[in-house]
């Protein structure tokens, strides 16, 4: 009895249940077929569907630009992610099949900071640009005997970012070829910051030196007490001459070099050097040889032998400076005067310059004398320079100097009676024009008049590789157009937030009459 009793009372308190139950589902019904429901779903539906169509849109779009970087836009002040001028003409022109290895996973190279970021772009762009040229990711820890395969570069020595690859012709090309360091903040703290990229010009150098077949002899010559050349020997490096050092006192000239280097020496040739020079310029009477002197100003002491020699060509050296008197001509430093812009003579040695409103500079340049019109002028100055001697005192005054078109350099050919071949001199009267701030300007030309120079007279068509080094710019757009600027102001000034009030008064205009 007790256990029926206590069942109706279950079964009485589930049936006062039953109605609320009953009541709250039917409330939540009503809710559901209301019409704030509807809305709130409709809106709810709608908001999740633009987030994943933002999202997928996103994902669709990295997608695209990484497999096809020319779809993305660089809005960068200085364009880093793209490019420049030069290594599109250069790539253009490139018939050779190149590969590429990068010796570092994709990933592993853009998680290494913004420049490698940077740097790979930079990559894929070099990838799209031409045909010729094949990009790969090299996981040496997966494939520890990929480095094998290249037994003649010292793995030991440096730390490699790419090796550059064509037939049977290869090179490896170092971090620090790629990179440019903070040299101040590693002298102070001792530890290489990265603080800009120079990818373009070291792997277009790397190219062109497995591309090229036959590369053309320099010697530098040593022995008589000749000026630091370091600067001067990579930039002839980097386009792909062979280059070596030997010593006119106990060494031969190389039957290979079409040209010798005598840089500003500071004793004068001895009579032997000076017979092995003009016998090489004879070369036999098959000539076809060319000898570059640049003169060192900080000598006053004579040098006949020299002298004699640049005599010989029809030239010869002033003992002074060339003092430029034209403010046009001037540059922006501590001696204007004495660091001076050139123009360009109307020769074959100019007419392959890039760019010919860029100026050569010069410092503390010496002037080349032609004599009897047996030589012809490469650079000259203004009309109204004048020669500053080189002994000359504070009392020296300019004024009473004559002023006149004085050459910075010059060349002069001699050959065989029918000019079938000929052998050449030139004089550059700056040695601090092939310092490495001079060649590294990228305000002046010097680097690319000075390969030009050489690529003519050993009849090369190869392009002078000069491409400025990129540095993060922090982000910022760079839009240098003020039609574009103007344009992208309205857009996203007026015509965004008026788009989005209209939709805005559209819903609630709509909502309103429902």
């Amino acid at each position: 009895m007790n256990n029926n009793k206590e069942m109706e009372k279950i079964l009485e308190k589930d049936t006062a249940q039953t109605p609320k139950k009953e009541k709250k589902q039917n409330k939540l019904i009503a809710f559901l077929k209301s019409r704030n429901a509807k809305r709130g779903t409709t809106a709810i539906v709608l908001t999740v569907l633009f987030i994943v169509a933002v999202v997928g849109l996103n994902i669709v779009a990295n997608l695209l630009t990484n497999r096809f970087p020319a779809l993305s836009a660089d809005l960068t002040t200085n364009n880093i992610y793209e490019l420049t001028e030069p290594s599109v003409e250069f790539m253009d022109a490139l018939t050779k099949d190149v590969t590429v290895y990068v010796l570092t996973p994709e990933d592993n190279l853009e998680s290494q900071g913004e420049y490698n970021v940077q740097v790979n772009k930079l990559l894929h762009a070099f990838d799209q640009q031409s045909t010729h040229f094949d990009l790969k990711y090299v996981d040496l820890t997966q494939n520890p005997t990929f480095t094998t395969s290249y037994p003649d570069i010292n793995w030991n020595s440096s730390s490699y970012l790419m090796l550059v690859e064509h037939g049977s012709e290869y090179i490896a090309v170092a971090h620090e070829d790629v990179f440019t360091y903070d040299e101040e903040y590693y002298s102070y703290y001792g530890e290489y910051i990265v603080n800009g990229q120079n990818l373009e010009q070291a792997l277009l150098t790397a190219i062109l030196n497995v591309t090229t077949e036959e590369k053309v002899g320099v010697t530098m010559l040593s022995g008589h007490g000749e000026s630091d050349s370091t600067s001067f020997i990579s930039l002839l490096s980097n386009n792909a001459y062979s280059v070596e050092t030997v010593n006119l006192l106990n060494g031969e000239i190389s039957a290979d070099s079409q040209f010798v280097v005598l840089y500003a020496p500071t004793t004068d040739l001895d009579k032997d050097s000076y017979d092995t020079l003009v016998n090489w310029l004879y070369n036999d009477g098959e000539y076809g040889h060319t000898l570059l002197f640049v003169p060192n100003d900080t000598i006053t002491a004579d040098t006949p032998n020299i002298d004699l020699l640049l005599e010989e060509w029809n030239m010869g050296v002033s003992k002074s400076l060339i003092y430029e008197t034209d403010a046009q001509y001037m540059t922006n430093s501590m001696y204007p005067n004495l660091i001076s812009i050139y123009n360009y003579a109307e020769t074959e040695f100019s007419s392959g310059i890039r760019d010919t409103s860029i100026p050569v500079v010069m410092m503390y340049c010496m002037p080349v004398e032609i004599f009897d019109s047996g030589a012809t002028a490469l650079l000259t100055s203004s009309a109204n320079a004048v020669e500053m001697p080189l002994t000359a005192d504070e009392n020296w005054d300019f004024n009473e100097e004559e002023p006149k078109t004085l050459n910075g350099a010059a060349i002069s050919s001699q050959g065989n009676e029918d000019d079938t071949a000929s052998s050449n001199v030139v004089v550059f009267g700056s040695y601090a024009a092939f310092s490495d701030a001079a060649l590294s300007a990228t305000n002046f030309n010097n680097s690319a008049y000075i390969v030009n120079l050489f690529n003519t007279i050993a009849q090369r068509d190869d392009a002078t590789i000069t491409v400025e080094s990129k540095a993060i710019d922090s982000g910022e757009l760079g839009i240098t157009s003020s039609f574009t600027a103007t344009v992208l102001a309205v857009i996203f000034r007026y015509l965004v937030p008026i788009a989005v009030l209209a939709v805005g008064v559209v819903m609630w205009l709509r909502r309103r009459h429902k």
